[in-house]
């Protein structure tokens, strides 16, 4: 073994570089195996779902905590671009800290408002939205913003809570935190999506406290 002080300068950091990048991906792959989430949430069906391979330029929108836009880094590797939204300044504070603390240089982060994502216009491959589509209040713009956001083909995943009550108001869905497939799909079809998947038991597993129950829609924009 040729030892490290008989390299060059040059090559003394370049191996300094590599191994410091080993280290960050050992270091963030460890992170992603920390949350139980992980059991339950069904990431790589999602992620299928939205056709995501190595270079996909995706979204995540409504990203919260950043718990989808870590995973899509990893997933779209080093050539990948990922456009982590959301509206709420708190939560993109700190996914931003969190971005750089894992030097993810993939990873966009992007302030939208209530009735415009600000994603960049007819350059995404797939966009998804876990656990938030019933907070917008303003819908139909967003889903407007998407649709430019996307490129002809481009996937729309969405991934919410099904209702307690399927006969209540919207609002009242909305209220709860929960709304109906039904409603969404519906408002997909009027923004001009084509809808290519319906699940509506995507995930029910466990009880009481355990319980997790979501609800998936798969949908395209279309090639003409």
């Amino acid at each position: 073994m040729v030892p490290l002080l008989d390299f060059t300068p040059r090559r003394r950091q370049l191996l300094l570089l590599a191994v410091s990048t080993l280290l960050l991906a050992s270091s963030v792959h460890a992170q992603i195996e920390r949350t139980g989430r992980d059991g339950w949430q069904k990431v790589d069906e999602i992620f299928a779902a939205m056709g995501v391979s190595e270079g996909s330029r995706v979204a995540d929108v409504g990203a919260g905590g950043g718990f989808l836009t870590v995973r899509l880094s990893e997933a779209v590797g080093e050539q990948g671009t990922v456009y982590a939204e959301d509206v709420n300044e708190q939560s993109m504070r700190q996914l931003t800290q969190q971005v750089e603390d894992l030097a993810l240089r993939n990873v966009e982060p992007i302030l939208g408002t209530t009735d415009d994502p600000r994603l960049p216009v007819g350059e995404l491959d797939a966009v998804v939205i876990v656990n938030a589509y019933h907070e917008m209040g303003e819908y139909e713009a967003m889903l407007s913003g998407i649709w430019r956001s996307l490129r002809p083909g481009g996937r729309l995943v969405i991934v919410d809570n099904p209702p307690r009550d399927s006969t209540a108001s919207r609002g009242s869905q909305m209220r709860a935190h929960d709304i109906h497939i039904g409603v969404v799909e519906q408002d997909l079809r009027t923004a001009g999506f084509e809808i290519l998947e319906r699940r509506p038991d995507f995930i029910d597993t466990g009880s009481g406290r355990g319980q997790h129950q979501q609800w998936m829609l798969v949908a395209a924009k279309p090639d003409s």
